[in-house]
């Protein structure tokens, strides 16, 4: 027991650190990377985004053999839910990931990391110094979490690990949406999913093998028809003209 909770804080340590040199060498420490969290994991893998109809799939790593790093997110959470998987996804991509030995509890530094990243410690504090002036502290946590673009959960806790009491409060992320309705909040389109398929990569080496000839128009909108079915769509539209305009100079 004892050596299980040594190694959650000292996973809890190493990513708090290595978040803030993140956050020095990405953004600025005082800001919310909300949504923008997409775009720096784009940076850095593929990303996949899927909508699995499975409340416990939230995402996935996965390293092919050639090195190329693949990121699956779900997109049958809600976009609060799905930035902040995106924040813990990055932590298996990245170095101080790599360096750790196979004991480390890496599900319990990426969730870490993530909260470290999407609500940094100096911007919690502050605010949280001038809402509860404010505010009653249920309101506090619903409009950071709208601020940073994170699940409500997700706030509280980072709360409570800044050393703030939190006594009493503690819903679950359909809790907090009705006690937005008690508090006279309006709803919030962070709370609704985004139904989303798309992956880049795939799409990048279905339109290479259209240029070389390797598929026609039509086996290349078939497909891409799950990850852009507009361009799926533009594709088939160009076969059929292209067999229209066939047609019509034979006769």
């Amino acid at each position: 027991m004892g050596k299980r909770m040594d190694r959650k804080k000292q996973a809890e340590a190493v990513a708090e650190a290595f978040a803030a040199d993140f956050l020095a060498e990405t953004t600025a420490s005082a800001i919310f990377i909300g949504s923008h969290i997409e775009r720096i994991l784009a940076s850095k893998a593929n990303v996949i985004y899927q909508y699995v109809e499975d409340p416990t799939y939230y995402g996935a790593a996965v390293s092919h053999e050639s090195g190329t790093q693949f990121i699956a997110l779900n997109t049958f959470h809600s976009l609060r839910v799905r930035y902040f998987t995106a924040a813990h996804e990055l932590w298996h991509l990245s170095e101080a990931s790599q360096l750790q030995d196979e004991h480390f509890d890496h599900e319990r530094a990426a969730d870490r990391f993530a909260a470290a990243i999407m609500l940094p410690k100096a911007i919690m504090k502050d605010l949280w110094l001038q809402f509860k002036k404010l505010y009653e502290p249920k309101e506090s946590v619903i409009l950071i979490a709208d601020f940073s673009e994170v699940p409500y959960e997700a706030v509280v806790r980072r709360l409570k690990e800044l050393g703030i009491s939190l006594s009493g409060i503690s819903f679950t992320e359909e809790e907090w949406k009705n006690e937005r309705v008690k508090l006279d909040l309006s709803e919030s389109t962070l709370d609704v999913s985004q139904r989303l398929e798309r992956f880049t990569a795939y799409e990048r080496v279905v339109e290479e093998a259209l240029e070389n000839g390797v598929v026609d128009s039509l086996g290349a909108s078939h497909k891409l028809k799950k990850y852009n079915s507009q361009l799926a769509k533009k594709l088939q539209e160009q076969e059929m003209k292209r067999v229209a305009e066939a047609e019509q100079h034979e006769t």
